[in-house]
């Protein structure tokens, strides 16, 4: 009476059973995730540290512990890995701050929000500072943040006639250049606590918000930013 069963399990188990072989599949892929993500986050601190250019290529893996031969099973250039670093960069953006960010519901204070939060996320760790600044525009332009989300608050934003600026590429220029300054001044000055909040008053004035609207809106207690432990910059840091 157990043969049936006895039968199925060793059908289940055995090495070439489709379960085994969808077991040894999986296997493989999350061992190829955990690769990527060691190179990823190498790439990260080695383009903070060092910069972008072709030699990136041996101090990535250093950073990551891996073979040269391994980064090219995962990426076939260096600016490749540069670009999906970035684009992890993004996501991770939106992973922290995000959340504080769709609390808010005029658009003016979804801008202040993002702006004040990210220069904060900055300060807080400088090796995120640095991969923008040495990675320039390209840093910050990869991704769904600068595709999606920012324009779709300045959408938000002209449609509901809080913002003056009719221009949309610009009024992206107007909130993410003055992040990339921002980026820079934190890593060679030391700025006031107030200073992420100012920034976010200048951004909202420059997309034609009064003044006195956009410094209720800047200086309005967001919350606190809150780091996974998992995140790509505190594994920087730690």
């Amino acid at each position: 009476m157990f043969s049936d069963k006895t039968a199925g399990m060793g059908e289940a188990y055995s090495p070439g059973s489709p379960r085994s072989v969808d077991h040894r599949t999986q296997v493989g892929a999350d061992r190829s995730r955990r690769t990527r993500t060691k190179l990823i986050r190498g790439a990260f601190r080695a383009f903070a540290s060092h910069g972008v250019d072709a030699r990136m290529i041996d101090l990535v893996t250093r950073e990551a512990g891996v073979a040269r031969g391994t980064f090219y099973n995962h990426f076939r250039t260096f600016e490749e890995v540069f670009h999906e670093t970035a684009k992890a960069v993004s996501i991770e953006i939106i992973r922290i701050v995000d959340p504080l960010v769709r609390q808010q519901s005029d658009p003016a204070a979804r801008v202040a929000c993002g702006v004040s939060s990210v220069v904060k996320l900055a300060i807080a760790y400088p090796t995120f500072a640095q991969f923008v600044v040495r990675g320039g525009p390209s840093a910050v332009t990869a991704g769904s943040l600068a595709s999606e989300i920012v324009p779709g608050d300045i959408e938000a934003g002209i449609s509901s006639g809080r913002f003056s600026i009719s221009d949309r590429k610009l009024a992206l220029d107007l909130i993410l250049g003055p992040v990339l300054m921002a980026f820079h001044k934190v890593l060679t000055e030391k700025v006031s606590s107030s200073y992420p909040n100012l920034l976010a008053q200048a951004v909202l004035q420059s997309l034609g918000v009064s003044k006195a609207s956009a410094q209720k809106f800047a200086f309005r207690d967001f919350g606190k930013i809150e780091i996974p432990s998992d995140s790509i910059f505190a594994k920087a840091s730690s």
